[in-house]
């Protein structure tokens, strides 16, 4: 009996949520023949079978979360052969988590509530720690519990966050733990070339000057080591609205390419992200954010910092404005731009001096 263990489908990610299975107990398998679909780290990965052999049992089911390392499936073969599906075993544990949709105490202290009601809130599946008590010293009577759940009734159930969401999620929270941020706007003036319309090229164009001349935004912060890693490499991520929820694919080495080059990779991205099939490699290795939320609305904004990066650039929405042109009142072309950056990492005048450095290359 083999036990085939989930490999790392990415760069260290901690675990993966599966999708789909392929197979079921009882079926033959062939190597290199898919398993399993896994999501992690927002891509969907199809995991192929390292034996021959006879399914003899699954680990977990379509929803499960489970971790790099963990068992996956059990089958009944002989020797292995080698398909190079996984460098190497690492075994972290058996458990399987479920993601459920439960509450997190917040309470300093226990809680107060009689064997009855807590099998009576067991019973209507109410979370205790959501209770306000109105019994005697704080104590949780049924009532409470009774009315708990008819507000849970109304509000309809929970959706646990999958996928996309729950990645987005973790990273958030990750974010407000961790990055100290700051936002400065501004707005830029592209009356110049504003009728080019392909705002996305210039402003990777205007980022990536910004970054040759001021590197200590294109970097990485490790806030154990509290140190940063300047890179030379632009790996711009740009983020990507979707019906499931916010993809970051990375353009990687945007120094390199043309205008031509770099819309050419944008729509290949685009694709990718729509269709669900972007492998994890392009979701990987950010070094630097751009978020253009403009495009539906909203004037500034407080872009946060993915870890482990120190920057994020937040477009606007275009507007016309009457400013000062050549001593005349003239209509002009204004782009808003937000600029959060991790001040642990980055000081106040690096980044308005990026931020400057942007504002003048899309002047011109």
């Amino acid at each position: 009996m083999k036990t085939f263990h989930l490999p790392d489908l990415g760069e260290g990610l901690p675990d993966g949520e599966i999708t789909e299975w392929h197979v079921k107990e009882g079926d033959m398998v062939k190597v290199d023949e898919p398993l399993v679909s896994i999501e992690t780290a927002k891509a969907v990965v199809e995991v192929p079978s390292p034996y021959s052999g006879k399914i003899a049992k699954l680990y977990g089911k379509a929803g499960d979360i489970i971790p790099t390392g963990s068992p996956l499936v059990d089958i009944d073969a002989g020797e292995r052969k080698d398909s190079g599906t996984v460098a190497g075993e690492i075994k972290v544990g058996t458990e399987i988590l479920t993601e459920k949709a439960v509450s997190v105490s917040n309470r300093a202290t226990g809680i107060k509530v009689l064997p009855a009601v807590r099998a009576l809130a067991k019973k209507l599946n109410v979370d205790l720690n959501v209770v306000t008590p109105s019994g005697v010293d704080g104590t949780i009577t049924a009532e409470d519990v009774k009315k708990a759940s008819e507000t849970l009734s109304k509000a309809g159930p929970i959706e646990p966050l999958r996928g996309v969401r729950r990645t987005m999620a973790m990273a958030m929270a990750q974010s407000h733990a961790e990055v100290v941020p700051v936002t400065i706007f501004d707005d830029a003036d592209i009356t110049n070339w504003v009728k080019e319309k392909d705002f996305t090229v210039r402003m990777i164009l205007a980022i990536i000057k910004a970054c040759q001349e001021e590197p200590a935004l294109n970097a990485w912060y490790d806030g154990q080591a509290m140190g940063r890693r300047l890179l030379s490499e632009v790996n711009l991520g740009l983020a990507m609205d979707s019906h499931d929820g916010l993809f970051v694919p990375v353009i990687h080495n945007a120094q390199e390419k043309t205008a031509t080059e770099l819309r050419s990779e944008i729509e290949r991205l685009k694709k990718e992200v729509a269709g669900r099939t972007i492998s994890p490699q392009n979701l990987q290795g950010a070094s630097i954010v751009l978020s253009n939320f403009g495009k539906f609305a909203g004037r500034y904004a407080n872009p946060i910092i993915v870890v482990p990066t120190v920057a994020i650039l937040g477009v606007g929405s275009l507007r016309e404005e009457i400013r000062p042109f050549n001593g005349e009142p003239a209509i002009r072309s204004i782009l808003p731009l937000s600029l959060t950056f991790d001040h642990r990492a980055v000081t106040g005048g690096e980044a308005t001096r990026f931020l400057a450095t942007i504002m003048n290359a899309l002047s011109k």
